[in-house]
């Protein structure tokens, strides 16, 4: 199958098909001020794509930027997730999307790819962005060609949360609130066979899902720390295939015991969120949004912690949130300098943003007291500087695809490592090689 027929190049198609479209749904996105818009301000029309507390967190911000001033007035637009970047690239094309737009760091290489981005980087030195605030790590996945092309919100990593009391009676939780584990490969086994042992035949040591993309997540923080670095190259068009396959197999093969040989793990959780939050699992392994969702947990305590390093280096999964600047052929200069002001307002909230359990951007943030006095977020914070994010190319949905496929495969039980890293190699190669 050659590289053009497969999804990764769906968003360059829906692009060039639609750039024409002046009708049906998109007809609607006109750029002309809103009815609530009051009078005499500039309005920045925003589109994100968040949901729950997420979409809340991201309303205050805006709220709180719109009673800040009299110039500038920003709409926050909701927009449905599942079909949020095939509408963004869409009304681009047509002319008629968004001021500011809400960007994964791992589509913006897509994004860049196909001209409707616009670099920040002569507004930013207009309003006074400082881009040494930032986060290094977070910051250098929004630079293209030595242009910015968005600004980044948040980190937001793949993590390991406690049940405190669960952990404590099974005697593995030390004086000061951490656990008992030695930070090794056999370490970690051990703390999870130990669980097995002495917790009640009702409770289970892990809450895990046996496929998906969790279990991917979890694969990539292994083979971080393994010293893998890339599937491929950072090579926004030609990539070519670099997956460590030793490290790569070695991480999916440590994976594999926790369900077959330790059985810590039950195999198909229908529902490994609710395990943990009903106490029923001891531990849990996902993203730092949930941490709000177990502080509201009425009874559970627990502890957020970054996932063990047991292999030779510090690493982890993670994605980024970021502002980006949608281009058009006709811009508004003081449009274009309003929404670049209030994506630096509100990373300067990051506070707020951090209450959805994100990591925010801007080392400033990570370090203010507000931050710091947050119960749980600094506990984490340091993954920020060591996230290993996803390759920065325009075939990110096509290989996070293969991946997922072909891992889930091991996890169930159907294939060997060997034999599904020999398929994922095949399959990238064919996706990202004439």
């Amino acid at each position: 199958m050659r590289k053009k027929t497969l999804i990764v190049i769906s968003l360059t198609m829906i692009f060039v098909l639609l750039t024409s479209v002046a009708c049906s749904g998109v007809d609607r996105l006109v750029r002309g001020k809103s009815a609530d818009v009051p009078e005499g301000v500039v309005e920045i029309k925003m589109w994100n794509l968040f949901a729950g507390g997420d979409a809340e967190f991201m309303q205050t911000i805006v709220d709180e930027f719109n009673k800040s001033q009299d110039k500038y007035y920003v709409n926050n637009i909701q927009q449905d997730y599942d079909e949020y970047y095939t509408k963004l690239i869409t009304s681009l094309g047509a002319g008629k999307g968004p001021d500011i737009a809400i960007s994964h760091s791992h589509t913006l290489p897509e994004l860049v790819n196909l001209g409707i981005l616009q670099p920040l980087d002569e507004y930013a030195s207009e309003v006074g962005v400082d881009w040494n605030e930032f986060n290094t790590n977070i910051l250098q996945q929004t630079v293209f060609d030595e242009n910015h092309y968005a600004i980044p919100i948040d980190t937001h990593p793949h993590i390991m949360y406690v049940n405190n009391e669960t952990v404590d009676d099974a005697g593995l939780m030390n004086e000061d609130g951490t656990i008992e584990m030695e930070e090794t490969p056999d370490g970690y086994r051990d703390f999870f066979l130990t669980l097995k042992e002495e917790l009640p035949e009702d409770q289970f040591a892990l809450a895990f899902p046996t496929v998906g993309m969790d279990s991917y997540r979890h694969w990539w923080t292994f083979y971080t720390q393994l010293g893998g670095e890339n599937i491929v190259s950072d090579d926004l068009e030609n990539p070519s295939y670099v997956l460590d396959t030793e490290k790569a197999i070695e991480a999916a093969e440590y994976m594999h015991k926790f369900w077959y040989e330790d059985e810590v793990i039950p195999l198909n959780l229908a529902d490994f969120y609710t395990d943990f939050q009903s106490e029923k699992a001891a531990t849990i392994a996902t993203g730092v949004w949930s941490t709000g969702i177990w502080e509201g947990t009425e009874g559970l305590e627990f502890t957020a912690m970054p996932i063990p390093t047991i292999f030779g280096e510090k690493g982890a999964w993670g994605g980024s949130h970021t502002f980006v600047l949608p281009f058009y052929e006709e811009l508004n200069p003081e449009v274009q300098a309003g929404a670049v002001a209030f994506m630096d307002y509100a990373t300067d909230k990051g506070a707020i943003w951090a209450q959805a359990g994100h990591i925010p951007a801007k080392d400033t943030v990570v370090s203010s007291k507000e931050f710091k006095d947050m119960p749980y977020r600094e506990d984490y914070a340091e993954v920020a500087n060591y996230v290993n994010f996803a390759d920065r190319n325009i075939y990110y949905r096509g290989i996070n695809d293969i991946m997922i496929r072909n891992l889930d495969r091991i996890w169930s039980n159907e294939v060997t490592p060997e034999d599904a890293f020999q398929q994922i190699e095949k399959e990238v190669k064919e996706l990202i090689e004439d």
